[in-house]
């Protein structure tokens, strides 16, 4: 049986990160590219205060990172990928699902994210989970999506 852990990035991560991050296929890439992918970056990441960077483990391995950026925005930006060879087997609505909870514990009402136009798995999770189109930028090919974190209330 495997051991699922979903808990904050931590100094130690760096070196398993950068490999995971460096791993990426090329069309992973593509879609996914936050911030440089370099150990320098990676140890400044691990330090942040202002940010919030989880991983994702299986079996301690990391499998997924994700990230909720603030760009001295209110609203948190999410971003995420899967460890080459998980993809598809349900990693990637887990991470995301768990970093949802963790932006609702932390306080926040709402988040964001951009996709690129192309990453369909990607939009049909985000829509999955919530995500709701509010932009799309077809200059750039991407698309801003939002999810709203206020209780719903019924009469």
């Amino acid at each position: 049986m495997s051991t699922i852990e979903f808990r904050s990035l931590t100094g130690k991560d760096v070196n398993e990160l950068f490999d995971l991050l460096n791993s990426l296929s090329e069309e992973a890439k593509k879609f996914f590219h936050p911030h440089p992918f370099d150990k320098r970056t990676l140890k400044q990441i691990g330090l942040s205060k202002k940010d919030h960077y989880f991983v994702l483990t299986v079996n301690k391995k990391i499998i997924g990172y994700s990230m909720l950026r603030l760009f001295g925005y209110e609203i948190p930006s999410y971003g995420a990928c899967i460890r080459n060879g998980y993809e598809r087997q349900g990693y990637g609505m887990m991470l995301t699902e768990r970093t949802i909870q963790k932006v609702i514990e932390l306080g926040y009402k709402e988040m964001i994210l951009t996709v690129h136009k192309d990453n369909i798995p990607a939009i049909k999770l985000y829509e999955k989970t919530g995500f709701k189109k509010i932009l799309t930028n077809h200059k750039t090919t991407e698309i801003k999506m939002k999810k709203s974190l206020a209780p719903k209330f019924f009469f």
